[in-house]
């Protein structure tokens, strides 16, 4: 079972400063109902201003009756608790992925304009691991088996992540103790989803000595590679990029006197923030860029997120805005 003790000494080591102000997304879920009430006891003690915020998509007719249950939980906690509602168009196709991007959207554009710093969610322990053998199938590399980090940025707003070092039984339990109901998400148990397919298969995996402390572990190993790799990256970047106003200009030479990996990942870094894209390009895109970069065949040039990717005639490497290339937005409040 989760202490309140173990969660704040955990939540102080990862925050390097407390923060004025918490957003909390909960859904009504185990996992995200203990976050919620664990992260509002830490708030007491440390004078921290907290909001819960529920997410209806809007593609269930139950999530209405859930949010409201929800809004009476925290209200018997003296939480403040919001729900925003997604009223843009429902997608029809990669619905889970889609409907992760419309959430944080909506979140995080309610925090900036309440001043609010910190979003926390409630992944845990299981859920990296399963995040691990997502990304393996995937054919990940060293940063996609490092798992989630406990504290990240998106969108301008600091993820914080609490509960990754309990699992889900530990959950239960916490709530459980305090005799609080939680809201059963019915996708937890639908096989046509990857992530439920591979936590089925657990007991299986636990047999060939993949623990979630083993994988841990591993993971641990991975982030240490992946931060000499940022090393590296960092260095690459700095002698590499020649200037970088309204377009960026990049040494090809200096590009690529490092490893792949190294311009892989530069190129990864550049792209997104230039960009200004949530995320990078695919490693497809990117491997498919580094080749013709490596083999002067650019051509006419390439795009990717939203960049014209060409060489000048001296050689050097051009990345600029596409023009009449504008960004699709998630939908209201």
């Amino acid at each position: 079972m989760i202490r309140q003790e173990a969660f704040n000494n955990n939540l102080d080591s990862i925050l390097q400063q407390k923060p004025k102000s918490i957003a909390v997304a909960v859904s009504g879920g185990s996992d995200s109902m203990s976050l919620t009430l664990l992260a509002n006891n830490w708030a007491k003690e440390n004078s921290v201003d907290i909001t819960a915020i529920t997410v209806d998509h809007n593609l269930r007719p139950e999530a209405k009756l859930e949010a409201e249950t929800v809004h009476n939980w925290c209200e018997k906690y003296g939480i403040k608790h919001i729900t925003l509602t997604y009223d843009g168009v429902i997608p029809t196709s990669n619905i889970e992925a889609v409907a992760r991007e419309y959430r944080y959207e909506l979140l995080t554009n309610y925090m900036k304009k309440n001043s609010i710093t910190h979003l926390f969610i409630a992944h845990n322990q299981d859920e990296q691991r399963e995040t691990f053998f997502l990304n393996l199938a995937r054919g990940s590399g060293v940063y996609g088996l490092c798992g989630m980090p406990e504290i990240s940025e998106r969108l301008g707003v600091k993820i914080v992540r609490p509960m990754l070092k309990f699992t889900k039984s530990e959950i239960k339990e916490y709530l459980n103790s305090i005799s609080q109901s939680w809201i059963e998400d019915p996708s937890n148990l639908d096989t046509k989803y990857k992530r439920v397919r591979i936590r089925n298969l657990k007991e299986l995996i636990d047999t060939l000595g993949l623990s979630n402390e083993r994988l841990v572990d591993t993971m641990k190993n991975m982030e240490r590679v992946r931060n000499s790799i940022e090393f590296f990256v960092n260095e690459c970047l700095k002698k590499s990029i020649i200037s970088k106003n309204l377009k960026l200009i990049i040494d090809k030479e200096e590009l690529l006197y490092y490893p792949q990996e190294v311009v892989l990942r530069a190129l990864a870094k550049l792209i997104k923030d230039f960009s200004n894209s949530e995320y990078p390009p695919r490693f497809e895109s990117l491997e498919n860029l580094y080749n013709r970069i490596k083999n002067s065949t650019l051509n006419k040039g390439i795009t990717l997120s939203k960049l014209k990717i060409s060489f000048d005639k001296a050689g050097n490497i051009i990345m600029m805005p596409e023009i009449g290339r504008g960004k699709k937005t998630a939908g209201k409040m």
